[in-house]
C-alpha cells in the first residue's frame, strides 16, 4: 500500500469512528449552516439602513429594521454558542475515546512492545497526538464547512450587489494564499520547535531530579546548571523566532486583507461618485470583504495542520493496531500446587539469537529453589517466561503438569507473586502500596500480614506509620525498605508460588535481617523461586539451578554443587574472594 493510500485509509477509518457521534455531528452541521446563513444578512441590512433611512432622513420603519438587525445578531450569538458547545462536546468525547483505547491497549500489549519505546514518546501519543487529531479532524474540518458556506454565500451576495466591487475585493486573495502557505508553514514549524525545546527542558529537569543524589555526590551541579542554561537559551531563541514569525504572519495577513477593503473603498467611492452604486452598498461590501477573507485564510492554513494530524493519526493507530496483545483465555485455576517444570525451553528476543537454549529443570511443589548465574545468563528471562510476559520460542513450561499456554493469564498471575529487584512504589501511603496486591483488603488484613512477616514494628516506626507517604516511586524509602513493602504486597495475595529477585544493593544489617526473616516467612507453605545474586542465599534452598550463557549447566543442592566443583563452585569461589578482598580493603583503610 502506498503512503498516500495508507493515509487515506487512516482518515476513512477515523471518519467511521467519528460518525459514531452522528447525532451530535448533525446538530453541529445544522448550527454551522444556520449560523453561516444568518451571518450573511446583517451587512446587507446595514446597507439598506444607510441608503433608505439614514441618508434620506426617513424615520418610518427604521426601528423595525434596527430590531431585525438586533434579532439577527442575537440568533447568530445563540447559534454560535450551540455550535461551539456541540463541536467541543464531540471533540472531547473523541479525545476521551481515543485515550481510553490507547491506554487500555498499552496495558494489554505484550511487554516486548516497550523494549524500544521511550516513556515520553508514549505519553506524547496519548496526550498530544490525540489532541492534534481531534483539533484538526473534528473542530477543524467542521469549522471548514462553515468557512466554505461563508465563502460561497458571501461571494454570491457580493456578486449580486456589484460585479465590479467583487472583482476589486479579490485583489488580496493571491498574496493571502501565498502568506498562509509560506509564512504559515514556517510559523508552525517554529512553534513545533518551541514544543520540542520545552520537551528537552522538561527532560533535563526530570533527569536532574531523578539523579540528584549522583549529581551532588560527584559535584556535577555546575555542569547540570550549564546544561539547563544552554537548553533554556535555545528555548528562548526558538520562542523569540516563533513570536517574530507569528507577528509577521498575522500582521501580513491583516495588512493584505485590508488591501481588499481599500480597493473596495477606492473603486466604490468612484462608483458612488458616478452614481453607479449607493454608499450603503459600499459599506455593506466592506463588511462582506472581512467575512470573505477570514475563511480563505483558515482554509489556506489548514494544509500544514492536516499533515501534522495525519502524522499523529499514524502514531496513534500504530499502537491501536499492534498485533501482539496478551490474551486472557484458557483454563481457570483457583489454586496451584506449585510444581514447576521447564521442558526443553528455547527463547529468542530477536529472531536467530537464542537467549535460552534447551533449558530443563524441575522444581517440586513446596520447594525453595535458587536460580543463579552470571549477569546476562538468562535468569530474569526464565522468570519472564514463567509469568507469561513472553512465550517460549519452543519447548514447554508446565505448572502442576499443565502447559502454561493453556492456563488463563489472569488466573496464573493471581496465584504467583513476583517481587522484583527494583521495586516500584506508587505515590501514596505505605498502606495503599501494600494493598495493591489485594485492593479489597482491609487495614486489619494488611497489618496482620505485616505482623506475620515481622515487619510491623519497622512500619510503625516510620513517620505516620502505615500512613507514611512513600513519595514518588518510593524514593522516601531505602532499597531494602521498598523490598519489605513489596514482600508484604506479595504475601497479602496469599500466592501459591513466590518469585523473588534478590536486591543487589548494599543494605544495612538491621534491614537485611528483616528482609531475610520476611522472605523466610513469605516462603512457608509455598513454592519459592529466588534469583540469588548473593550465592550464599542458595545455602538455605532445596534446589539450585545454575544458568550460564542461556543454558542450565547444573542442578542440585548447595552442598552437592560445591562438592562437584563445577560452574557453581567457580562462581561461589570468585564471589567469596571478592568479598574477602573488600573486607580486607576496608580493614586496611581503617573503615
Amino acid at each position: 500500500m502506498s503512503d498516500q493510500a495508507k493515509k487515506q485509509s487512516l482518515v476513512l477509518r477515523f471518519i467511521k469512528e467519528f460518525l459514531v457521534y452522528r447525532k451530535y455531528t448533525a446538530i453541529a452541521v445544522m448550527t454551522i449552516i444556520l449560523g453561516t446563513i444568518v451571518s450573511l444578512y446583517p451587512p446587507y441590512i446595514l446597507g439598506i439602513a444607510i441608503d433608505e433611512y439614514l441618508i434620506v432622513g426617513r424615520v418610518e420603519g427604521f426601528l423595525a429594521l434596527s430590531l431585525m438587525y438586533l434579532a439577527l445578531i442575537l440568533i447568530q450569538w445563540l447559534v454560535q454558542m450551540v455550535r461551539g458547545y456541540t463541536i467541543e462536546l464531540i471533540g472531547q468525547k473523541m479525545v476521551y475515546s481515543l485515550r481510553m483505547r490507547l491506554f487500555s491497549k498499552l496495558l494489554q500489549t505484550k511487554i516486548g512492545f516497550y523494549k524500544d519505546k521511550y516513556v515520553g514518546d508514549i505519553v506524547s501519543r496519548i496526550v498530544n497526538d490525540t489532541t492534534t487529531i481531534v483539533d484538526v479532524f473534528v473542530s477543524g474540518l467542521l469549522n471548514i464547512i462553515g468557512d466554505i458556506i461563508t465563502i460561497i454565500g458571501v461571494f454570491i451576495i457580493m456578486f449580486t450587489l456589484s460585479q465590479i466591487l467583487t472583482l476589486a475585493s479579490m485583489i488580496s486573495i493571491p498574496p493571502l494564499i501565498f502568506i498562509s502557505m509560506y509564512l504559515g508553514a514556517k510559523m508552525r514549524l517554529a512553534h513545533r520547535s518551541v514544543r520540542g525545546r520545552i520537551g528537552g527542558l522538561t527532560s533535563i529537569v526530570e533527569e536532574t531530579y531523578s539523579g540528584i543524589d549522583a549529581i551532588k555526590s560527584f559535584n556535577r551541579e555546575k555542569a547540570f546548571i550549564g546544561k539547563f542554561i544552554n537548553e533554556s537559551m535555545n528555548t528562548m531563541k526558538a520562542s523569540i523566532q516563533a513570536a517574530v514569525l507569528s507577528g509577521l504572519y498575522w500582521s501580513s495577513t491583516g495588512f493584505v486583507s485590508t488591501l481588499s477593503s481599500i480597493a473596495v473603498l477606492l473603486v466604490g467611492g468612484y462608483l458612488v461618485f458616478i452614481e453607479m452604486i449607493s454608499i450603503g452598498t459600499v459599506i455593506a461590501f466592506t463588511q462582506y470583504v472581512g467575512r470573505f477573507m477570514g475563511p480563505i485564510n483558515n482554509i489556506a492554513g489548514m494544509y500544514d495542520r492536516l499533515q501534522q494530524a495525519l502524522a499523529s493519526l499514524e502514531r496513534v493507530y500504530e499502537i491501536l493496531d499492534f498485533p501482539e496483545v496478551e490474551e486472557d483465555k484458557g483454563i481457570e485455576l483457583k489454586k496451584l500446587k506449585g510444581e514447576v517444570v521447564f521442558d526443553d525451553v528455547w527463547f529468542e528476543y530477536e529472531k536467530g539469537v537464542p537467549v535460552l537454549k534447551n533449558v530443563n529443570f524441575h522444581i517440586r511443589s513446596g520447594e525453595l529453589a535458587a536460580i543463579v548465574g552470571p549477569t546476562g545468563a538468562g535468569k530474569t528471562t526464565i522468570v519472564n517466561l514463567l509469568l507469561k510476559f513472553y512465550e517460549p520460542t519452543s519447548g514447554r513450561i508446565l505448572i502442576d503438569g499443565i502447559n502454561i499456554k493453556e492456563i488463563k493469564r489472569s488466573c496464573l498471575r493471581n496465584r504467583i507473586s513476583y517481587v522484583p529487584q527494583e521495586v516500584y512504589l506508587f505515590p501514596g501511603t505505605i498502606l495503599d502500596n501494600i494493598r495493591i496486591g489485594k485492593p479489597d483488603a482491609t487495614d486489619k488484613e494488611v497489618i496482620e500480614v505485616c505482623r506475620k512477616l515481622g515487619i510491623h514494628e519497622f512500619i510503625e516506626k516510620l513517620p505516620k506509620g502505615y500512613y507514611a507517604d512513600a513519595g514518588e516511586a518510593g524514593k522516601r524509602l531505602s532499597v531494602g525498605e521498598r523490598q519489605l513493602i513489596a514482600i508484604a504486597r506479595a504475601m497479602l495475595r496469599d500466592p501459591d508460588i513466590v518469585i523473588l529477585d534478590e536486591a543487589t544493593s548494599s543494605i544495612d544489617p538491621y534491614t537485611d535481617e528483616l528482609l531475610r526473616n520476611a522472605i523466610k516467612n513469605l516462603m512457608v507453605g509455598r513454592t519459592g523461586i529466588i534469583i540469588a545474586h548473593r550465592l550464599a542465599t542458595a545455602r538455605s534452598c532445596d534446589r539450585v539451578v545454575v544458568v550460564n550463557e542461556g543454558v542450565v549447566g547444573e542442578v542440585g543442592t548447595f552442598d552437592e554443587l560445591l562438592n562437584k566443583k563445577g560452574i557453581f563452585y567457580k562462581l561461589y569461589q570468585a564471589q567469596m574472594s571478592r568479598t574477602i578482598e573488600l573486607e580486607y580493603g576496608y580493614q586496611y583503610a581503617g573503615l
